[in-house]
């Protein structure tokens, strides 16, 4: 922990030379037109964009605790959160969007008691309507002219329970209806709709399961919104935005959908301030089980995530910085977002702090909530300097994206039996009768390809087979083929039968995927992919990173193989600008 405090005072003085280079460009900055496109947003010139930003509510509670405004003055809440905008630009914040609140505060009638801002009895659609107007449509605009894209969310949040055709949801129809139709919003490419807030339970319609009920109730919404526009969609999960597993068996339709997460110390194992046993490999498991399933097909939002030391009472997640890789909360976010490679995210701290932010350490040596480097507005402040001065982006690698990464974290040798695995050079070694791969919760659908490609990178002795799960135990019948002699296998997905029975074994749900052997001996994984001429990957994962050779394949990040068995030193000649993977190793060409 002290060296990671250590780097970051060394890094204050060339962060602020920085910050007063790029901050003044930065302000007034004109937004590109965003679409979704794969796992991806990306703007006009088809480059993949990441966000990275703040949040802001309009209501005088949220506004420093009614200090600055109140009774319902427009022109006060419009001039105090113009300002702060302003001021947190100004102060170098390397902000690229905001997500915007359509508080309660405007659309209750006044005088009628809640419970709570789940509650929506005091609903006023006349007064929503006129607010939406006067309040929300100014604050989205004047944040676009600043160079900010808007996320907005309707006022309130989630009861604790919601179900198809409940006043919830035709609640959130009816005020999708209206924002939707807007003209200053429709198909406005710099604004995005987040469909609600923190829903945490779904009840299941009868006849349906949980995962179809969620879909189709949010399914309905985006609808909605779809016979208007076609601006970006996030939809939320379950479990305060945490849980997204149904969307991966039933995906919402529509075109320009993401997903919009929640993400605090203590989610996902990520562990909390004083629990340094959790690290990043718990952390990124976590991740990769509750996200992972829908960051492989669509983009990420994470519209709420802040952590700090409970001391400063200056946050809603209670944790620290920690280390890249190892414990702690805030480092390990930022490297698994970035690894993932289609995440973006805002600090959920309050505007007026971040307005205040100064980009110098203590003379008096004592940290505040700004200065700490273990709360989130200093190290935040910096990368998002980072982010903002990249050319591009990368797509992540090794990651979520391929269905079979060949990384300790992914591969588990042990699915039965005790098994081995070394990650640096890919090799397996099996209990006796024992089999290790990767399982799948929910189930992935590989129907959409049509081979998948295995290679070792050496004959193995020990009676190996690949075996692929159309069922959920391990004790059922799978497609399985025997190595022999063979270190490279094209299977068929569309043509495969079952051990024994004959019987096919179905592509689009697929359980685990993996090596069987007797135990005897090791199994050198070259690389396993999909593939749709049984030759080119369609993924971006190719292979593991780490492996030295004088000749390897050269792909794009799309997968694409451009160059097959060429020497490393000469690789790259010839090709056009951008960025490669050779030999599992990215690779810019300038």
């Amino acid at each position: 922990m002290m060296k990671h405090q250590c780097l970051l005072r060394f890094l204050w003085a060339s962060a602020m030379a920085l910050s007063l280079s790029v901050a003044s460009a930065w302000v007034g900055m004109e937004v590109k037109p965003l679409h979704v496109d794969g796992r991806y947003l990306k703007d006009a010139d088809g480059h993949i964009v990441n966000l990275h930003g703040f949040a802001q509510t309009y209501s005088p509670w949220f506004n420093e605790r009614g200090t600055r405004w109140s009774n319902y003055d427009v022109n006060a809440c419009l001039s105090y959160n113009k300002q702060k905008i302003d001021q947190i630009l100004a102060a170098g914040w390397m902000m690229s969007f905001v997500r915007i609140h359509c508080d309660p505060y405007w659309s209750n009638t006044p005088g009628i008691p809640t419970t709570g801002e789940n509650d929506i009895s005091a609903f006023s659609m006349t007064r929503f309507k006129k607010y939406l107007r006067e309040v929300f449509i100014p604050m989205a605009l004047y944040a676009q002219q600043k160079g900010l894209y808007v996320v907005m969310r309707p006022p309130g949040v989630c009861p604790e329970n919601i179900a198809e055709g409940d006043a919830y949801q035709q609640y959130l129809l009816q005020v999708w209806d209206v924002i939707a139709q807007q003209p200053e919003l429709k198909d406005n490419p710099a604004i995005m709709y987040e469909l609600a807030n923190e829903p945490i339970h779904i009840t299941a319609t009868a006849g349906k399961s949980e995962s179809q009920s969620l879909h189709d109730f949010f399914q309905a919404v985006t609808d909605v919104v779809r016979q208007h526009c076609q601006n970006i969609i996030l939809v939320p999960g379950t479990g305060w935005q945490s849980q997204y597993g149904a969307y991966a068996e039933h995906p919402i339709t529509g075109g320009n959908i993401g997903y919009a997460v929640h993400c605090y110390p203590g989610w996902y194992n990520s562990g909390v301030e004083g629990n340094v046993s959790v690290n990043y490999q718990d952390f990124r498991r976590g991740w990769r089980a509750q996200i992972g399933c829908v960051a492989r097909f669509a983009p990420i939002v994470v519209t709420e995530m802040d952590w700090a030391p409970a001391d400063y009472n200056a946050s809603w997640g209670k944790a620290v910085t920690g280390e890249a890789g190892g414990t702690g909360f805030g480092a390990n976010f930022r490297k698994i977002t970035d690894e993932t490679g289609n995440v973006s995210w805002l600090l959920f701290t309050e505007c007026h702090l971040l307005a205040q932010f100064v980009d110098q350490a203590p003379a008096n040596g004592q940290y505040t909530f700004l200065t700490d480097p273990e709360a989130c507005p200093w190290p935040c402040y910096h990368w998002y300097q980072e982010y903002a001065t990249k050319e591009w982006q990368e797509t992540d690698y090794g990651g979520t994206s391929g269905r079979f990464p060949l990384t300790a974290d992914d591969f588990n040798p042990s699915i039965w039996e005790t098994g081995t695995f070394n990650e640096a050079t890919r090799t397996l070694h099996t209990g006796q009768y024992g089999f290790g791969g990767w399982e799948y919760a929910p189930a992935e659908d590989f129907s959409a390809y049509r081979y998948i490609v295995v290679e070792l990178d050496a004959p193995q002795s020990c009676g190996a087979s690949f075996r692929i799960f159309d069922e959920q135990s391990y004790w059922s019948k799978p497609f399985a083929v025997d190595f022999g002699t063979q270190t490279r296998l094209v299977i068929d997905l569309h043509t495969m039968k079952k051990q024994d029975t004959g019987a096919a074994c179905d592509p689009s749900h697929i359980y685990r995927v993996g090596f069987w052997s007797y135990g005897s001996g090791d199994i050198r994984i070259g690389s396993v992919y999909l593939s749709n001429d049984g030759v080119t990957p369609v993924e971006t994962l190719i292979a593991a990173p780490g492996i030295q050779s004088p000749v390897a394949d050269v792909y794009t990040l799309s997968g694409r193989l451009v160059r097959r068995s060429v020497a490393v030193s000469s690789a790259l000649q010839g090709l056009p600008r951008g960025l490669y993977i050779i030999g599992g190793r990215k690779v810019m060409v300038k």
